[in-house]
């Protein structure tokens, strides 16, 4: 009985050991923490040393998660975990329990591998196949602080990306370049990608065009909110911008924007206060009253300027008929009242930025909500922000509402929807010829004796402050801000459709349809009592029979501006991914584009408007050349159509060894006439290598990562502003009294061959990563050339034509970027991390032709924003007049430099200079874009308080200024800088600047000042452009959980930022900010201070 017990236990001791020597099939789903939806392709394995404690004879065990996240892996016996793993996310460990065969794995993002995919309109690639340049930017209060609009919040944050404010005025937007310029004449901003569509309407103002109060011009994306954005990736080199094909060469920004994620519903709120202080004139210099009055005594005593019957001393002494005296014998041979009258003047100190400027006031408030579940996901957001300015009455409101949506229709097939709207509008005032409306200006120029209102309250006009001496052309500030409005809506619609086909983890089919409509209307209106309607209606004088007549009636004037910019945009393309022995792996992608756009204008304008009766009357020209002068209606139109075809592939060996390539045909109809110049094949070759994977690296545990790229490849631009056609302007001319004859002006000869420009690129970088990543480097060269450009080529006479639009310039971009973070402290309560980035870009134009009257060197060898100058040798100390040098080096005078020579005797000069000659007079100083960039960010963290300052660096630039004053001809009635006061006189032969000079002291040097820019050209006035700003200093606290739960919140955070406080720079003297130097009717970039609130309340799934 015992032995049959014993066998008995034996067979079920033997049993059971079968059983649990058996493998075990362990089953689950893989899901993301981030939005609680399964991570397909997901790594599901036992570790080669767990089998081996295991003693299984296998020495890998893996699986990858399907389409829906679901595995299934067999168990050798004895292996007691498992692990999962996904790329960004941490490695998850799971201990396997008796009896359990179902688990649910959720991964958690990794902290030290956040941007471990990159997204790039095209695809979304993991980092560590990335064989391109590209930098993320994940967007947040922390990271960006309280900016106005997505351009300001990439200032300072990406190696190689310069942002340049064009304007501080509201909505104003900025210039962006991406490592330098590719194009002489042609588009140099970069391409803006929004969730995958390409944007249409980027129109950054040129310097040129900025004498507005505030320049309404906008880029594509000035409506979006900063708060809908997830993060913005900028694509640098041909292996990353090559597959958007002929409008990449200045590179592209990638916007992400928020989306829903699965689980309870998030209501997210947040407001912003911000306090602008008033702009400071004291950086201006600008002449007290008592300085102004004895600078005109001496101009009129001297007779500077015999024409000039202008400014506060000489209506006062030709009053008292008195300037005869004061010429011959001073001040002491003026009467006591005209001795009073003078000192009254110098008595009155009127503060122009007290008066034209003040403190402002902005808000902004941004709600959303977002959730879902794992079939439907939501996010849908609404933003209000009023913006203020320094100048009263100037503003910019924008509204902005954001839909989005997702549905998983079943396992295979998921379908969205996004929808953008903005409406935005800006208010200022009609700006006029001279810009004398725009504050920034005028407070330059006006007298500071002049005062806006006499002892009634009435108007003073300032008939100084004008280029002209019309008494009838009054002109005061005030009543042009009475009299004048200029209102733009802007009013923005896109929609993105997507529809998404994933057969299985390997394979999928993706479609994207975009609509992007953006209309613009703005009013301009000037009252019948305003300087703006006052000049118009004197440009309409014309004499019949002896009579003064107007064309214009009198009343106001109303115009109307019209301008619609649509595109419609498809995708379609298809992706493969597969490996194969978990060694290789590959991905192939190929689809198509189609695209068009639209851009239609209307112009109207009325005279003798009413705003009461919003009624005007009609204008009756006397010929045709008056109606030419005051055009009542305008209309365009342009249509544009564009298909592309392209490839991306990539192959991965051993996760160390990386090669990619994309392939690209762009077509368009603006280079339709020759056939074979239609099609543009643009294309990239790139290669990666992990060394940090290598067998005889793994001793170097320090090492966390060690990546080598490099990149070749064609990228393309277009130049909207040319066409293969003979293009003209019809004209309808006044030939005789009473006669007209229609008329074609051509602009420019034809060219069948005109076609894309192209650019060369190639860039190698490594990426370098030690001590659990507490230290990061990536450092990039590229060199960059750009053929094929569309540049003006001087015709031969015989042709009929004296330039043509040709493909035939070239230029050139090299530059280093480098960007480091590091992690220089973490304990439990505090951390502090740092983010440098510092670029070097060098442009150079290798071929271009100037005609050959032309007396200022060309930029071929040299930058695009190359700055020629005469080379100035100071001031003759005996005379007062400048010096220069000769090609040779020697001193010279100006005379002596140009061979002039009055050989008629009667002050006009003549010189046998030729212009090829004169061309060698001028020297290089510099390039107005700057070559060297960079950004610091410190952010430090202490339990619930976060501190962060960003510095951004601009090094070696140079700007072209205003002369401070006019050598020849100064004008008696418009205010100086002090520099004025530094000049040559008699009493201070040791200054800066040269004297006044007349016809009578130095009549060729005169006559030739007077005939020539000569006096703007010289080195004095181009300064060098050196600084370093705080764009922002940011201070947050994070209210305790404990408070927050009381409060029904799920978390809350206040916070303090101040923008733009400090510049620290030389060189600026004269002008309130270094980047609004080139230009004396830009407003600053203001200071300001933000108070935010951000609230998450807590919300139940009912």
């Amino acid at each position: 009985m015992e032995k049959r017990l014993l066998i008995v236990l034996l067979c079920l001791v033997g049993a059971l050991s079968s059983a649990f020597a058996a493998d075990r099939q362990v089953q689950g789903v893989v899901i993301s923490s981030e939005d609680n939806l399964p991570l397909i392709g997901a790594s599901v394995y036992v570790t080669a040393e767990d089998l081996k404690k295991a003693g299984s004879s296998q020495t890998t065990v893996g699986v990858i998660t399907d389409v829906e996240g679901r595995f299934s892996i067999s168990i050798p016996s004895g292996v007691t975990r498992i692990f999962c793993s996904y790329v960004g996310y941490e490695v998850q460990e799971v201990k396997l329990v008796s009896g359990k065969d179902r688990y649910e794995i959720t991964l958690h993002t990794s902290a030290q591998m956040l941007d471990a995919v990159v997204v790039t309109g095209y695809q979304t690639v993991e980092r560590r196949k990335l064989t391109a340049a590209v930098s993320k930017l994940d967007i947040s209060d922390e990271t960006i602080g309280a900016v106005k609009s997505i351009d300001q919040a990439l200032a300072g944050q990406i190696a190689g990306l310069s942002v340049s404010p064009t304007s501080g005025a509201p909505g104003a937007p900025a210039k962006i370049r991406i490592r330098g310029t590719a194009s002489l004449n042609g588009t140099q901003d970069p391409l803006w990608v929004l969730d995958g569509i390409p944007l249409e309407g980027t129109d950054v103002p040129e310097p040129d065009e900025l004498n507005d109060i505030t320049n309404m011009k906008q880029s594509s994306i000035a409506g979006l909110n900063p708060a809908d954005i997830e993060n913005i990736t900028i694509l640098k080199d041909a292996a990353a911008t090559a597959i958007y094909g002929a409008r990449a060469a200045n590179g592209v920004i990638v916007i992400t924007t928020k989306k829903g994620k699965v689980g309870k519903p998030v209501i997210n709120f947040s407001s912003r206060f911000t306090y602008t202080p008033t702009l400071s004139l004291k950086r201006l210099n600008l002449l007290n009253s008592a300085e102004k009055v004895g600078l005109e005594m001496d101009m009129i005593r001297n007779d500077y300027s015999p024409e000039n019957h202008k400014g506060g001393v000489y209506n006062i002494l030709s009053d008292y008929n008195e300037l005869t005296a004061f010429r011959s014998g001073g001040w002491d041979a003026l009467s006591s009242e005209t001795q009073a009258a003078i000192n009254r003047l110098k008595s009155v100190n009127t503060d122009w930025g007290d008066i034209l400027f003040r403190d402002a006031f902005s808000q902004e408030y941004n709600l959303s909500l977002s959730g879902g579940t794992e079939r439907v996901t939501y996010y849908t957001s609404f933003g209000y922000f009023k913006e203020n300015g320094n100048i009263d009455g100037v503003g910019m409101d924008r509204f902005n509402l954001v839909g989005k949506t997702s549905y998983k229709v079943n396992r295979i097939l998921k379908v969205g929807a996004s929808l953008f709207a903005n409406r935005r509008k800006n208010t200022n005032y009609l700006t006029d010829k001279y810009g004398m409306s725009n504050p920034v200006f005028y407070s330059r120029k006006a007298n500071p004796y002049f005062e806006l209102y006499d002892k009634d309250g009435n108007y003073n006009y300032d008939y100084d402050i004008q280029n002209n001496t019309y008494k009838d052309l009054g002109f005061n500030i005030f009543e042009e801000r009475r009299n004048t409005s200029n209102e733009g809506v802007v009013n923005s619609f896109s929609s993105i459709f997507d529809a998404e086909l994933r057969f299985n983890d390997k394979l999928k089919l993706t479609s994207q349809f975009g609509y992007q409509l953006e209309k613009t209307s703005r009013e301009e209106i000037a009252d019948w009592e305003s300087y703006a309607m006052r000049y118009y209606y004197k440009q309409s004088e014309y004499s019949q029979d002896g009579e003064t007549k107007h064309f214009l009636p009198e009343g106001g004037m109303q115009k109307s501006y019209e301008n619609s910019n649509s595109q419609i945009t498809w995708k379609a393309m298809g992706e493969y991914r597969d490996s194969f022995n978990d060694i290789h792996e590959l991905e192939v992608m190929a689809g198509t584009e189609l695209r068009k756009t639209w851009y239609e204008t209307l112009f109207s304008a009325g005279y003798g408007f009413d705003r009461k009766t919003l009624t005007t009357k009609p204008v009756i020209f006397p010929n045709e050349s008056y109606a030419a002068s005051f055009p009542l209606h305008q209309t365009t139109y342009k249509e544009n159509a564009y298909v592309s075809f392209y490839s991306t592939a990539s192959y991965s060996l051993l996760n160390r060894y990386t090669v990619g390539g994309s392939i690209r045909f762009d077509g368009s109809d603006l280079f339709g006439v020759d056939k074979k110049y239609r099609y543009l094949p643009l294309y990239s070759v790139s290669a990666l290598w992990r060394l940090s994977q290598e067998p005889f690296m793994q001793q170097a545990k320090w090492i966390d990562n060690l990546v080598f790229r490099a990149s070749y490849g064609l990228q393309g631009n277009i130049d909207k502003n040319t066409s293969p056609f003979l293009l003209g302007t019809y004209k309808s001319e006044s030939i005789l009294p009473g006669m007209s004859e229609d008329m074609i002006v051509i602009n420019s000869a034809p060219n069948k061959k005109l076609r894309w420009e192209k650019t060369q690129s190639v860039n190698a970088g490594f990426d370098f990563s030690v001590l659990n990543q507490a230290i990061n480097l990536s450092v990039d060269y590229y060199y960059r050339k750009g053929t094929d450009l569309i540049a003006l080529r001087m015709l031969p006479l015989e042709t009929g034509f004296t330039s043509m639009n040709v493909n035939w310039a070239s230029m050139e971009n090299k530059g280093v970027e480098i960007s480091l973070s590091t992690r220089n402290v973490t304990t439990k309560n505090f951390s502090w991390y740092t983010n440098f980035n510092f670029a070097y870009n060098g442009n150079k134009v290798l071929q271009e032709n100037i005609p050959e009257q032309q007396t200022t060197p060309g930029r071929e060898g040299y930058p695009v924003g190359a700055i020629f100058a005469l080379k100035t040798a100071g001031v003759d100390k005996e005379t007062g007049n400048m010096m220069f040098y000769n090609p040779e080096g020697e001193k010279v005078t100006l005379k002596e430099l140009y061979r002039l020579k009055d050989e008629w005797g009667i002050g006009i000069a003549s010189s046998d200079v030729t212009a090829a000659e004169e061309r060698t007079f001028y020297s290089y100083i510099g390039s107005s874009d700057a070559p060297y960039t960079g950004g610091l960010i410190n952010t430090f963290s202490y339990k619930n308080w976060e501190l962060s300052a960003n510095f951004s660096l601009t090094f070696g630039g140079y700007v072209r200024t205003q002369p401070s004053y006019e050598i020849i001809n100064p004008d008696y009635g418009k205010n100086y800088n002090r520099d004025v006061l530094n000049r040559w006189t008699p009493e201070n032969p040791d200054a800066k600047f040269p004297a006044f000079m007349t016809s009578a002291s130095n009549p060729e040097e005169y006559s030739w000042y007077d005939s020539k820019s000569i006096w703007r050209d010289l080195d004095i006035w181009v300064k060098k452009l050196n600084y370093v700003r705080l764009q922002n200093l940011r201070l947050g606290y994070r209210i305790p959980e404990i408070l927050t739960k009381r409060l029904g919140m799920n978390s809350a955070t206040v916070s303090m930022e101040g923008r733009n406080l400090f510049v620290f720079g030389s060189g600026y003297d004269n002008y309130m900010d270094p980047e609004s130097m080139y230009n004396p009717y830009a407003t600053p970039v203001p200071k300001s201070v933000t108070f935010s609130l951000s609230l998450i309340p807590k919300t139940e799934r009912k």
